[in-house]
């Protein structure tokens, strides 16, 4: 009885020791990965001007771009070179895998290329630091993330603006609506916090008009939101269509010239994504728009389409002159969607307002 006591004791141990065993092989694995680059490269900083908006001939030039997810892998992208201008809207476009994704996220070094280059505004941006390069663009998720703590901290963790235009943006997005008692209540309340950096005369200027506007108001008959309003972990107290707005007000906030979004708006429902795409339409005509879109109606207006397959530019031009292209990839796309007249339609008007 005895001796088989001892023998299940045993066993039991062993597969104890094995497991506990598997977790240190796990993270010796993670500590052989391959590290990002450095966050901040002291002898080649970037201007504190950059990227300058102003750069009209060719804010982001790619050229020769060629990546790989792994050494020993194939390719994703295959010799991939244009330019964007600054305050252009881009939409890239293709099917999936078609390397759209992976473009977005070389901008931002997510993924090194494995020859060619990236340059923003003069600067090869793998000769500068990944924080020097993403703390000056925005990326917009497919799926927005919140953090824990109050809507204020989620929208300036870093605490550089007032809570005027921190309502200012959540305005401008229409996450908040302005309720005339509120507005006499809360006078004092949107000027708590001072800002950390100057304000300039247009920020002066928008703080004299938001200065008495609440930090409490409605979103809808059910939801009051303030800028104290708690956060949960990933922000899965609001609504999916909300993360986004919070999102979109988070990048009217930094005032990038550049701003990425990644099927910013794929899982939310229609009316949403028309807000949020009056809100891009508005808010962001200073700013390089360059979005990986899934609904061919959210990029139809755009100033250009750059259409991939299989890790291949195919295309490059603006929606009006691609949808006139007999046997032309988007024009099949657009056939496939079954509003062939309503893209047209909105191809055309852009084409004429130009």
């Amino acid at each position: 009885m005895a001796f088989t006591s001892s023998v299940y004791w045993a066993c039991r141990f062993w597969t104890a020791l094995e497991l506990d065993l598997n977790s240190v092989e796990r993270v010796v694995e993670y500590l052989d990965l391959p590290q990002e680059p450095p966050a901040v490269i002291e002898s080649n900083r970037v201007p504190a001007y950059w990227p300058s908006s102003s750069n009209n001939d060719a804010l982001i030039r790619v050229e020769n771009l060629e990546v790989k997810y792994a050494s020993d892998l194939p390719a994703v992208l295959h010799d991939v070179s244009f330019t964007l201008k600054a305050g252009e809207s881009v939409g890239l476009l293709g099917r999936t895998g078609s390397g759209k994704s992976t473009l977005a996220m070389s901008i931002l070094r997510f993924a090194d290329p494995s020859s060619g280059r990236i340059i923003i505004d003069g600067i090869d941006i793998s000769t500068i630091g990944i924080h020097d390069l993403r703390s000056r663009l925005t990326f917009i998720p497919q799926d927005a993330t919140l953090f824990s703590g109050t809507l204020r901290d989620n929208l300036d963790p870093f605490g550089e603006h007032t809570d005027s235009e921190c309502l200012d943006v959540l305005r401008r997005v229409q996450m908040i609506t302005d309720s005339p008692q509120q507005i006499s209540r809360e006078t004092s309340a949107s000027s708590s916090r001072a800002s950390s950096r100057p304000a300039s005369i247009r920020d002066v200027e928008r703080e004299s008009i938001v200065g008495s506007v609440s930090t409490a108001t409605e979103v809808d008959s059910k939801t009051t939101v303030t800028l104290d309003t708690k956060v949960s972990a990933g922000g899965t107290n609001f609504a999916q269509g909300q993360r986004q707005l919070i999102a979109m007000a988070r990048a009217l906030l930094r005032r990038s010239s550049i701003i990425v979004l990644d099927e910013a708006t794929s899982s939310i429902d229609f009316a949403t994504d028309a807000k949020i795409q009056a809100t891009i339409r508005e808010e962001f005509n200073d700013s390089l728009l360059l979005t990986v879109a899934h609904r061919l109606r959210t990029v139809i207006d755009y100033d250009r389409l750059i259409v991939l397959d299989k890790g291949h530019i195919v295309e490059s031009d603006s929606p009006w002159n691609l949808i006139r292209k007999e046997d032309g990839i988007f024009r099949g796309m657009c056939l496939k969607s079954g509003s062939f007249s309503e893209l047209e339609a909105a191809a055309k008007a852009k084409a004429e307002h130009q």
